[in-house]
């Protein structure tokens, strides 16, 4: 009687550990993946410093989170925008043990981000050289921007002579 029913619980946990191990042969777990639009098309894209390609273009992610996204093209300003991913319940902690290991087939978490590009502004060069001219004159006129050689802390205290020209740091 003993032997049939160890016979009847090894034949159980078989059964079991084989179910398991065919379902999670057949297993995939989730693919992430996050899809990068800009306006104009064919801006090249930088995932957290990374170069991924140009517009429209599509990567895997391995986490949910925050992403920095820069989009950069000639004659459009550079554009950076920071992208969170939403976590869906089956990555939720306790979950996603079971979505990542016991889920036939491929669940897949796509992600899309659209990014505009504003024309870059162009300078007219009478207001660049307006702009540069003032900035000098306030740079001459302000006494705290002088560098003394050999100079200290102490205002009171003068170990050398003006310097003619800016040092270089």
């Amino acid at each position: 009687m003993k032997a049939l029913e160890k016979i009847r619980k090894t034949a159980a946990f078989a059964a079991i550990l084989a179910t398991a191990v065919a379902l999670a042969s057949g297993c995939n777990g989730v693919r992430r993946r996050l899809t990068v639009t800009s306006e104009p098309p064919g801006a090249v894209v930088y995932l957290n410093n990374k170069e991924i390609g140009k517009t429209p273009v599509a990567t895997n992610f391995l986490y949910s989170g925050t992403y920095n996204i820069r989009c950069y093209k000639e004659g459009y300003e550079t554009t950076e925008k920071k992208y969170t991913t939403g976590t869906p319940w089956y990555l939720w902690p306790g979950f996603d043990f079971f979505s990542e290991n016991f889920v036939p087939g491929e669940i897949r978490d796509e992600q899309s981000c659209h990014i505009e590009l504003p024309l870059k502004r162009e300078i007219p060069e009478n207001e660049l050289l307006e702009a540069a001219t003032r900035l000098r004159e306030e740079a001459h006129n302000n006494s705290s921007l002088k560098y003394y050689i050999g100079s200290t802390d102490n205002p009171d205290v003068n170990l050398g002579t003006e310097a003619t020209e800016t040092p270089t740091f």
